[in-house]
């Protein structure tokens, strides 16, 4: 049975408001996250609910609130993992090898840089936190840091795909469910051939 465009966005619209504010906080939240944030097209989504807010789906900024928080709570799993991780020596000798000095002394110098830029960029979004806690950054500096770097990238996404669905109009919802669903694959498939690939 196929599903038009308008049923699928009837779904959505459907759907009452604690699921909706529930769906944007997983998204954000699991994007947040040590590895799972790596894979998951939350960008994207954050413009596909730009696109829905367009048709009345939530309000943009309260979606960019929920996106703010959850983002923080998953990267606040991944800064105290980062803590967690300098138990094992390995670890440590990485983070504190006089070989690396100058490569963290460079992390330490440019926190707020690069915490804030890389949740703009979907495949390093969770790793900086994981570098801050194992750095024993500031927390509250830390938290001070992905809530700005947070906004940023849910008031791109959400008016972006505000903006974007305002030029393509029906045809953008597709385009960007098109967009998740091959970037879900990909990153099945990649992590398959990995896993059959000999050590």
């Amino acid at each position: 049975m196929e599903i038009s465009y308008d049923q699928f966005v009837d779904f959505f619209m459907e759907l009452s408001s604690v699921y909706k504010n529930l769906l944007i906080f997983l998204f954000a939240f699991g994007e947040g996250l040590p590895i799972v944030g790596t894979f998951l097209p939350g960008g994207t989504v954050a413009i596909f609910i730009g696109a829905l807010s367009e048709e009345g789906f939530i309000n943009p900024w309260k979606a960019i609130h929920i996106i703010a928080i959850g983002s923080l709570l998953g990267d606040l799993i991944g800064f105290f993992v980062g803590r967690k991780l300098l138990h094992f020596n390995w670890v440590r000798k990485i983070i504190y090898s006089k070989k690396q000095a100058k490569t963290w002394d460079l992390f330490d110098r440019h926190a707020a840089l690069i915490i804030i830029i890389g949740k703009l960029v979907p495949l390093v979004r969770s790793t900086p936190a994981l570098f801050a806690g194992a750095r024993k950054m500031n927390i509250l500096k830390y938290i001070v840091y992905v809530l700005i770097g947070s906004y940023i990238w849910g008031i791109a996404g959400i008016f972006g795909g505000k903006y974007l669905a305002q030029i393509f109009g029906n045809f953008l919802l597709p385009i960007i469910l098109g967009i998740i669903i091959v970037s879900i694959l990909v990153t099945i498939i990649s992590q398959k051939r990995k896993k059959k690939e000999p050590s």
